[in-house]
């Protein structure tokens, strides 16, 4: 039987809370014995003037915007959720790097490759103007600051066994914006902290394999001959290989009485990992209960971190130092109590000081 776990029903607030925490935990899942080890890599440059004078051929209107390497990114870096500079470090994407169906070329044009994940510059460009729906549909979304287009995506490596679709599913987010009516410009991200590539030891280079079947809209609702969905086939195979790009990872290795912890600190320019773990014989009498304690994460300023299951931006926090709060919540009430203290953002000023007087426990990192 498939369950949906979107639809379960939580009767309490609380609870409701902690199953959306432990079902983005099971997604990213801890890379243990983890090689610390990037490798630099070179591509030939060859490629990159190959790249970049297709597009430049086949879309004349945008060419001066594509005159040198990484001008892809520079468009797009900073409207990433992960934002930062791509664009000096990322290099030219190898292989079958360009595939075109149906009147649209897709381009994988430059890659930056860390320890946390692999980010791809794409351009897609059409003959005819994507239709005016999808267009807007986008600009819609670039409103809200999250443009975006949908791919349904095939991805495959030659170092692991099963399909490697992000979460499990076969769509990748590449976020961006038209740069005119026949040109779509953006980022797409693997994240290496998320299942299934968490499962494995990414290797210091590796082939990566993507197929693309369709291209959406933000608003595409699910029919098939939608101007919100334009459909074909574009492959790629390229060989991608890991970057030497001021990576720093410091370990801590310290548990709170209900063996939650903190194993250890990954810092990219893009990027902040805080690995998160669970050691059951550290669980203390009264802390069995896995909602028992909540823990809250302040940067060195006392700011509170924003954080998906240990993953944010560095982009805006104070790294000298993370402190991770432990806090107790028997009950719901109590739970809501702080809730609604980190919701408060007139509270913020006040926050580190309140959670030092209630924190059964803290960590500090200095980073």
């Amino acid at each position: 039987m498939r369950i949906d776990f979107n639809n379960i029903y939580v009767p309490d607030e609380k609870l409701n809370h902690v199953v959306e925490e432990s079902l983005q935990k099971v997604k990213k899942i801890r890379r243990k014995d983890r090689f610390r080890r990037i490798a630099g890599g070179t591509v030939a440059a060859a490629a990159a003037l190959a790249v970049l004078t297709g597009i430049c051929a086949s879309n004349p209107v945008i060419a001066e915007q594509f005159t040198k390497l990484g001008e892809i990114f520079g468009l797009v870096e900073n409207e990433q959720y992960y934002p930062g500079d791509y664009s000096s470090v990322s290099v030219p994407v190898p292989g079958e790097n360009v595939s075109q169906s149906e009147g649209i070329t897709i381009t994988l044009s430059e890659f930056v490759c860390s320890s946390e994940s692999l980010n791809i510059s794409i351009l897609i460009d059409s003959e005819d103007p994507f239709p005016e729906l999808f267009r807007q549909s986008v600009a819609d979304e670039d409103k809200n600051g999250s443009s975006y287009i949908m791919l349904v995506t095939e991805q495959n490596t030659d170092f692991a066994d099963i399909p490697m679709n992000p979460d499990g599913n076969m769509y990748l987010e590449a976020r961006g914006a038209f740069q005119d009516e026949y040109t779509f410009a953006g980022v797409i991200r693997i994240d290496f902290n998320l299942y299934p590539y968490a499962l494995y030891e990414i290797p210091d280079s590796f082939i990566w394999d993507l197929k693309i079947t369709n291209i959406y809209s933000p608003d595409w609702t699910g029919k098939s001959d939608s101007p919100l969905a334009i459909p074909g086939k574009w492959t790629f195979s390229s060989q991608i290989t890991r970057q030497e790009i001021g990576t720093k990872t410091v370990e801590v290795n310290q548990y709170a009485p209900n063996g939650d912890g903190i194993v250890s600190v990954t810092i990219t320019p893009y990027e902040v990992d805080v690995e998160m773990g669970y050691d059951e014989s550290k669980v203390q009498p009264g802390y069995e209960r896995f909602d028992s304690i909540q823990s809250v994460m302040l940067d060195g300023s006392g700011k509170r971190i924003e954080d998906n299951i240990g993953l944010f931006p560095p982009d805006g926090y104070d790294l000298s130092m993370i402190t991770v709060y432990y806090v107790e919540t028997p009950d719901e009430a109590s739970w809501l109590e702080i809730q609604d203290k980190l919701l408060d953002k007139n509270f913020a000023p006040q926050l580190q000081e309140y959670l030092e007087d209630i924190a059964i426990q803290k960590i500090e990192i200095p980073l």
